[in-house]
């Protein structure tokens, strides 16, 4: 015979609405809820998620949107995203639009037809304010690595890397090490993690009284491969050039393959030639000759924190709304800063 809740509130001597209440995800006291896990594992309990569904009127299911899935390097995110909310008995769906706004807008229209209960969403850059479509529909959102009510769009939630001090802590090491010849590769177009990135670089130099950091103009990437190639040119100009800088910081993960990439192909000595730093890290990194020194985003704390805003919304707690999350970042110092003051001596 099929087991129903009416069983388990025989087996634990709840009530059918505190049953009902732990099935539907719904905060009860924890010691009714370990009766209840109990009762269910010891009877053998199947829900009828089809049942539950329509009861509670939510399709159990989130959505992750993010710019590129070729890009493995969100997918830390997503795993962290999906180990979530497995836990609360979710279905977590992924979306790419390819770095495309008319299919961004499309898959954002047919979240909103599923009638999704939330989604975590990667914005294609500072100005994308598309989020509000589903602020439309009373659907829960949680922003990543932009911050778009910076600029005056709707506020949403938002969970960024402390991008600024990372720059920071990166330009005091170069400072450190001796290094005032600096050029930043590669500023993004409409950025606001690489913008921050460089703002706390700059500022550090500034206060320095070192006002001869260099970077170019800030340009618009269709694809990743468009960065990386661009990375590659414009490490081989930097290169050729007549006023060659000492060290190099990388913005991004994006420009640093590019750049290392034409670095090897080219002959160039790292830190010989030239020393290089770089915003995310990457096992690569990690594992070439030499190693890269590094600042490493904590992409498992970012979709962690996002599924937790994104949950509190989902169950209806709008008390501290909107909320922009900042985790820290981590340094790792490798072999690819050459010490100038060393020289000096």
């Amino acid at each position: 015979m099929k087991v129903t809740i009416k069983d388990i509130a025989r087996e634990t001597g709840l009530s059918l609405a505190t049953i009902s209440k732990y099935l539907n995800n719904k905060k009860i006291q924890e010691k009714n809820r370990l009766r209840i896990e109990e009762a269910i594992a010891h009877l053998n309990y199947r829900p009828n998620r089809t049942a539950q569904l329509l009861r509670s009127k939510r399709t159990m299911t989130v959505a992750i949107l993010v710019s590129d899935l070729g890009n493995y390097f969100w997918g830390t995110i997503i795993s962290a995203v999906s180990q979530f909310f497995v836990n609360y008995n979710y279905t977590v769906i992924t979306c790419s639009y390819s770095h495309d706004t008319q299919i961004e807008n499309e898959l954002l229209q047919d979240l909103i037809i599923r009638k999704i209960d939330g989604v975590i969403i990667l914005l294609a850059n500072l100005l994308d304010d598309r989020y509000r479509l589903l602020q439309a529909e009373n659907i829960p959102v949680v922003a990543l690595d932009q911050n778009p009510v910076a600029i005056g769009h709707p506020p949403v939630d938002c969970v960024v890397s402390d991008n600024y001090n990372g720059g920071a802590l990166l330009a005091r090491y170069l400072l450190k090490k001796g290094h005032q010849r600096v050029h930043i590769l590669d500023p993004a177009y409409d950025s606001s993690p690489v913008a921050e990135r460089i703002q706390g670089f700059r500022d550090v130099y500034e206060k320095a009284g070192i006002h001869s950091i260099t970077y170019p103009e800030s340009i618009r990437f269709s694809t990743n491969q468009d960065a990386i190639n661009e990375g590659k040119r414009h490490f081989r100009q930097l290169m050729e050039s007549k006023e060659s800088p000492t060290a190099i910081f990388f913005t991004n993960y994006l420009s640093a393959l590019g750049g290392l990439m034409e670095a090897s192909t080219s002959g160039c000595s790292i830190p010989g030639d030239v020393s290089v730093v770089t915003f995310d890290d990457d096992p690569l990194f990690r594992s070439m000759y030499p190693p890269i020194t590094s600042l490493a985003q904590n992409l498992s704390l970012i979709g962690e924190t996002a599924s937790r805003i994104l949950y509190r919304r989902m169950q209806g707690d709008y008390s501290d709304f909107p909320l922009i999350r900042c985790v820290d970042v981590c340094f790792y110092e490798r072999q690819s800063v050459r010490d100038l003051t060393l020289d000096v001596k």
